[in-house]
């Protein structure tokens, strides 16, 4: 391979893009050169591995449809995959190597007791519920979603069971600074509590009954009443604005305090016949209330939606962790339970949603479940007999970082936030993912969810102020801090050891002899090796090994 040394930074960069894209997979290169990683992924013993059935079911699907699973995913492709999908970023080059040097029997399985002690996972978790609650949308209320994120950061850390959980959100009151669960019904509350209705069912039980909000539902069994009873449970609900003067002594809004009024317990709507139709809180199992003033229908609503013996609650949520390690639910959209959308393995989500009831509704024990199953060990390369499986997981689906994911990654990969100069970085979150919200939304106005690779997107990434930043080589930055480190390792060839750490950093890897000989042949062959590390590292942050979760 011949490369020129007058090439610039923008030639390098496509150069390197084509490479990384067009190079097959030759191995990987010897590792002696490696630094030592001190950081220590083992942290206590394994829990209860799983259920017997779990992977029993599953493989009996794969027999019954004739198809052969793929095979077992690499330790690199585990250790990224597990890391993007319990703390929500990619491993550090002291995380990975530390892993991948172990020898020790068992290593995944204590890998991920690990990352369920580690800090970042209540963090994580926090964040992605913040944002199946509310959205990622600014919104005009005084909506405190920091204040949410902290009070579900706080139950995760503490342990504390699903369905507790869920009953503190779908009942909370007060001051929505004081008590953060109160931000997810006001974020909801307009409307006559229409939206309120929609999201709760959708979230806690995956039941998508808003399309029933003006008549009955042409292909289930839901009918307009199941609607507005549902409804009706919030009747009464008002918040108001607490203001108090700030340092210049104007009054401004403090908090939001959300109450319940003693109302009449009914709501009206429209029929299409053009009649009037009234419902008076039941149910969706048909289970009523007292009609009384004095009765917290709030209250009656969060103890049938978290009831033990409600099979969707405890499914609804186990179907979306499914979703959530697994690329795809039993139930595909995760929140559209229903006859006519049936699960891929009805008897397997009905088994793992006793047991996740039967364990207390604890999350962790639920996701070592699903990290420890065969299917989340399987690798995402497809083979002939399995490249048209949709629904049977015999392959890992390949998954989109989302925003958050994306982010954080970054950051881990790089430090960029670490440089001089870097702005604030919650507020420097709030403006990256703003312009996802804001550049990626569809034509209904809606958010996007994920980072698919459009256009946009891809120049967004190559181009914007944070990639800059996170490839700039400023002090304090990961670049800056590997040309200090090589400068220390002596013995060692700087390009190998530079790249090594390059592909570590991005993508969790060592990388292939290819990979190798190609960025040592540009590192060697130019004269300003800093600005072609800086190119290498835009070239495998820019690339869909990064963006995509395998």
């Amino acid at each position: 391979m011949s490369v020129s040394p007058v090439w610039n930074s923008s030639s390098r960069r496509v150069l390197f893009l084509f490479v990384l894209a067009g190079l097959t997979c030759s191995g990987p290169i010897a590792r002696a050169d490696d630094e030592a990683a001190d950081t220590e992924f083992v942290a206590t013993k394994a829990g209860a591995a799983k259920p017997a059935f779990l992977d029993k079911m599953i493989r009996e699907a794969w027999d019954a449809a004739s198809i052969k699973p793929s095979k077992d995913c690499t330790d690199e492709e585990y250790l990224r995959r597990a890391y993007l999908d319990v703390l929500g970023r990619i491993p550090t080059v002291e995380e990975a190597t530390s892993f991948l040097h172990s020898k020790e029997k068992g290593k995944r399985a204590k890998l991920v007791e690990y990352l369920l002690k580690h800090e970042d996972f209540a963090k994580d978790f926090a964040n992605q519920w913040t944002v199946i609650l509310t959205g990622r949308k600014r919104q005009e209320r005084m909506v405190l979603r920091g204040e949410l994120t902290s009070w579900l950061r706080q139950q995760i850390n503490a342990d504390r069971p699903w369905n507790e959980i869920a009953f503190d959100l779908i009942t909370a009151k007060g001051s929505n600074k004081e008590n953060g669960a109160v931000n997810f019904p006001i974020s909801h509350l307009e409307m006559e509590a229409v939206p309120l209705t929609s999201v709760t069912t959708r979230v806690f039980l995956g039941q998508q009954i808003q399309c029933t909000q003006c008549h009955d539902h042409p292909s289930n069994d839901w009918k307009q009443a199941d609607f507005w009873g549902i409804n009706a449970f919030y009747k009464g609900l008002k918040f108001r604005e607490v203001r108090k003067p700030d340092a210049s002594g104007a009054e401004v809004i403090d908090h939001l305090e959300l109450t319940d009024e003693p109302t009449d317990a009914f709501a009206s709507f429209d029929k299409r016949n053009g009649l009037m139709g009234v419902a008076f809180p039941r149910f969706l199992d048909g289970r009523k209330i007292s009609q009384a003033t004095d009765v917290d229908r709030r209250v009656e609503l969060g103890k049938f939606i978290t009831d033990p013996k409600n099979e969707n609650f405890s499914q609804a949520f186990v179907n979306r962790m499914w979703g959530h390690f697994l690329g795809r639910g039993f139930v595909n959209p995760v929140d559209d339970f229903g006859a006519h959308n049936p699960a891929s393995h009805p008897e397997l989500l009905a088994a793992l949603g006793k047991d996740f009831a039967a364990s207390g509704h604890d999350i962790k024990t639920l996701i070592r479940w699903i990290m420890n199953s065969q299917a989340y060990h399987l690798s995402s390369m497809m083979t002939k007999g399995n490249e048209k499986d949709e629904t049977l997981f015999s392959h890992m689906a390949l998954k989109p970082m989302v925003p958050e994911q994306l982010f954080d990654s970054l950051l881990t990969a790089t430090a960029a936030h670490k440089t001089e100069g870097a702005a604030n970085l919650d507020r420097q979150r709030d403006q990256w993912l703003g312009q996802f919200v804001f550049a990626f939304g569809n034509d209904e106005g809606e958010e996007g969810t994920s980072f698919n690779g459009t256009i946009p997107q891809a120049l967004m990434m190559m181009n914007g102020n944070l990639m800059e930043r996170a490839v700039g080589g400023k002090p304090g930055s990961f670049l800056d801090d590997l040309k200090v480190r090589a400068v220390s390792q002596r013995k060692m060839a700087p390009p190998i050891f530079m790249v090594n750490n390059l592909f570590l950093a991005a993508l969790s890897r060592y990388p292939t002899r290819g990979e190798m000989t190609a960025a040592s042949a540009v590192l060697t062959s130019n004269p300003d090796t800093v600005y072609v590390l800086e190119d290498l590292f835009w070239a495998l942050l820019n690339s869909n090994e990064f963006i995509l979760n395998h």
